[in-house]
């Protein structure tokens, strides 16, 4: 690394940059105001003419004192390509601008004949002149999505050929592949990301916004996203962080946008326009952002850019109060230097391997323990210290159900719709719930898509803590008491519902995997602090028993879902028998050894998890050459990125195979639907291959011949529920491909199992009995 980097990294991990203004390192410029598109989120294609900058002025204006510094130069529009004289504009940027390093180019290619034909001239003389040379072709949707979102029908099959050409032409240093989100496409973006992954093309996505240059700045339905659309949005930008994005930057500049949609928070990413970018415009205007700046000059070329850029800091400064922290456009620069030094850390982590070796000093496990103590003892504290809340309403029973809501999976929105529907029937239909979630953006969805969540709230956990005294029952009810720091709330909940009048309640929950002694601790006191306990399996009644929790009167009984399931059973269509076609339905997930694994060596964990991943693809590649009418379809139990969405993983999984390319149908991969229809999926199956735990309850419940496979290795609720109902179930630790092979046709040729009935099931007797035992 050259020392003038290495000090500009340490400045920027120091030092906040300057809001100073700069000369500018980068200009966008759109060289031209007409377009062959017609775009949903654009009103340029409704101009008729274009009165464009020329070359002769372009060269005068740019040879101006105040782009002497500029590095990158964007071309776009309207549509670049359009203009005749391209390669003239780009002629006279390479002359004019001594410090130039890139050129890069935004087209639409729709006309794609004329789009490669400007390309390939512009990227000759880029390449002659020793310059970057940069090209995004803009693709917002797979097929007709994007034709739909550009107005152009044969849009995508024209941008496929350009992509081709670009794929050989050497004079390009960089494609990729420019994604804006509106309406029209927000439940579409895997299948455009797919298109690329598959074809090696790197993809960024920004949100479309109401744009000035755009002639949109009053156009708001494109850009109105629903709840449910930034919902998928947001989830989909999380999966980009975490499988996908390389740059660092751009993670950031996500995670900075999922921020601004869900909670409104004030824009974080950096951004060169705020202090050294500029816009030259179609007619030669200058301006600072192309979102939010008025024209400084009308041309370049009359005047002085260098006064009209310096002497207007006045309406930057307005725009940098008044506009900025809104501003959801993907500019980027750079971060403040708290983000930047994490970045650098991680960078430097990642070439060195420093955690791993820091990991290896003697008394640093030792070291880290403390902390991690003390950071778990410190959150404790400060839900503890959370003031009481008044209630809003005093009307039917008042009841709070936590657990870890806010990052539900479908099976635990079985455990509440379970848990409702057992209160209610003891409670009164007229009872209020109050739902404590981590993420209340997660459970609000779930608020939308469930009948059950009606009167009811979601709430922080700090409202949740200061609602709990005035609560007629509170109820631990959504996943296992497990070893996890989102703990320490549920315990203050659970403390302070007991200085109060509340009824406390472990309602059909799992206890374990147990961990480090303070988490332990925790689960003990929410368990001591409960006066009912009903446990959905006896290894969790003797987990409670091992962490000193005297648990041996408590009952056991089925998970909640099943109590859900079997109240919905009606409302769900009958299996119909097709001799012509087969459906395999995949309850799958990714591995989670960093969980399940800990107690066995990394390599060894990765292991079982390539083989797992290995065999699958293996034997369904068997089945579907054995069986060409069968149907694979990959049901997701996640889609939110706390609980690892199973969509990601589903798509990575089956990704460049194509001997299952016929059998696979992706049609619940989409955005995620309402739990009752994916129920009607789980009744529409022959038979299920099932890796979550909730996907083999959700199986057995509506009567699908379910074939388990432990990814727990053997530690519990898996293992435990196939056993109880007597379903096959497979070993991950040594899966091979001809004994899942057999499992899956036995069940595909058997009769259909019945589904679990309610007079089966232990859930609902258990919990009424104590309750009424309570009130007695």
């Amino acid at each position: 690394m050259k020392l003038k980097s290495i000090y500009h990294h340490v400045r920027h991990s120091l030092f906040r940059h300057s809001t100073t203004l700069e000369k500018p390192l980068v200009i966008q410029f759109p060289i031209i105001d007409i377009c062959n598109s017609r775009c949903q989120m654009c009103r340029i294609w409704e101009n008729k003419k274009s009165h464009d900058i020329t070359v002769d002025n372009l060269r005068k204006g740019l040879s101006s004192e105040l782009f002497s510094r500029v590095e990158g130069i964007g071309f776009n529009g309207g549509e670049p390509t359009l203009r005749d004289d391209l390669i003239e504009l780009v002629e006279v940027v390479l002359d004019q601008l001594p410090n130039l390093k890139q050129v890069s180019l935004i087209t639409n290619a729709y006309k794609y004949l004329q789009v490669i034909e400007q390309i390939e001239k512009m990227g000759r003389l880029v390449k002659s002149r020793g310059k970057h040379f940069d090209v995004m072709v803009s693709l917002d949707g797979f097929g007709d999505v994007h034709d739909r979102v550009r107005g152009r029908s044969g849009n995508f099959e024209n941008a496929k050929k350009v992509l081709a050409y670009l794929s050989d032409f050497d004079g390009v240093d960089n494609v990729r592949i420019g994604c804006t989100v509106i309406r029209e496409n927000v439940f579409h973006l895997a299948d455009l990301f797919e298109f690329c992954v598959s074809r090696g093309l790197y993809i960024k996505y920004r949100q479309g916004v109401p744009h000035q240059r755009l002639y949109t700045e009053n156009l708001l339905d494109p850009y109105a996203l629903t709840v449910e659309e930034k919902y998928e949005f947001v989830e989909f930008l999380e999966g980009l962080i975490k499988y996908y994005e390389p740059s660092p930057l751009q993670c950031f500049f996500y995670r900075s946008l999922i921020d601004q949609i869900l909670y409104d928070k004030p824009r974080a990413a950096g951004c060169d326009w705020q202090h050294r970018g500029a816009t030259i415009t179609a007619k030669g205007e200058l301006a600072y952002c192309a979102v939010k700046s008025k024209a400084l000059m009308s041309n370049i070329a009359d005047g002085d850019p260098m006064q009209a850029y310096f002497g207007n800091q006045a309406h930057l400064h307005e725009i940098l109060a008044n506009e900025c922290a809104n501003c959801h456009h993907d500019y980027v620069g750079l971060p403040s230097p708290a983000v930047y030094r994490r970045i650098m850390v991680a960078r430097i982590d990642e070439r060195f391997g420093l955690k791993d070796k820091l990991r290896r000093v003697p008394g640093f496990a030792t070291l880290n323990r403390y902390r991690q103590r003390h950071g778990y003892s410190k959150q404790l504290q400060y839900y503890q210290t959370q003031s009481d809340r008044p209630l809003m309403s005093t009307e039917g029973k008042q009841v709070l159900i936590c657990g870890w809501y806010g990052t539900e999976t479908l099976g635990d929105k079985g455990i509440i719709g379970g848990v409702m529907h057992a209160l209610r029937r003891q409670l009164g239909e007229d009872t209020r719930f109050v739902v404590v979630a981590l993420n209340p953006y997660i459970s609000e969805m779930t608020r939308r898509q469930m009948p059950e969540f009606r009167n009811t709230r979601i709430v922080t956990p700090e409202e949740g803590i200061g609602l709990a005294r005035h609560m007629d029952y509170v109820v631990f009810g959504g996943g296992p008491l497990m070893a996890i720091d989102s703990l320490a709330p549920m315990q203050a909940i659970f403390e302070r519902a007991k200085q109060g009048r509340a009824r406390t309640i472990v309602a059909g929950c799992g206890v374990g995997p147990l961990g480090d002694a303070w988490h332990n601790d925790s689960i003990a006191t929410i368990l001591r602090l409960a006066d009912i306990r009903v446990y959905r399996d006896a290894r969790s009644r003797d987990y409670a028993q091992q962490i000193g929790v005297d648990a041996a009167q408590d009952p056991v009984a089925e998970d909640p879902a099943f109590t859900w399931l079997a109240s919905i059973a009606e409302q769900l269509p009958s299996k119909t028998s097709d001799p012509d076609r087969q459906v395999l339905l995949l309850g799958l997930r990714d591995f989670p050894y960093q969980e399940y694994a800990r107690h066995i060596p990394l390599v060894q964990a990765l292991a079982i998890r390539d083989n797992y991943e290995r065999v699958v693809v293996d034997a369904l590649i068997q089945l579907a050459a054995k069986r060409p009418n069968l149907v694979i379809r990959p049901l997701p139990m996640c889609t939110n990125h706390f609980g690892s969405d199973d969509r990601w993983f589903y798509r990575r999984l089956f990704r460049q195979q194509p001997k299952l390319e016929a059998a696979l149908d992706y049609s619940l991969l989409g955005p995620e639907m309402a739990p009752q229809h994916y129920c009607e999926a789980f009744r529409a199956a022959d038979a299920l291959l099932a890796m979550r735990f909730h996907s083999l309850v959700f199986g057995l419940g509506l009567g699908v011949n379910s074939v388990g496979m432990d990814y727990t290795l053997g530690k519990g609720k898996v293992r435990s529920l196939a056993e109880r109902f007597g379903a096959p179930l497979l070993s991950m630790t040594d899966l091979k491909v001809d004994e899942l092979v057999t499992a899956l046709e036995s069940a595909l040729d058997a009769p259909s199992t019945p589904p679990i009935g309610m007079e089966q099931l232990g859930f609902v007797p258990a919990l009424l009995a104590k309750l009424q035992e309570a009130e007695a």
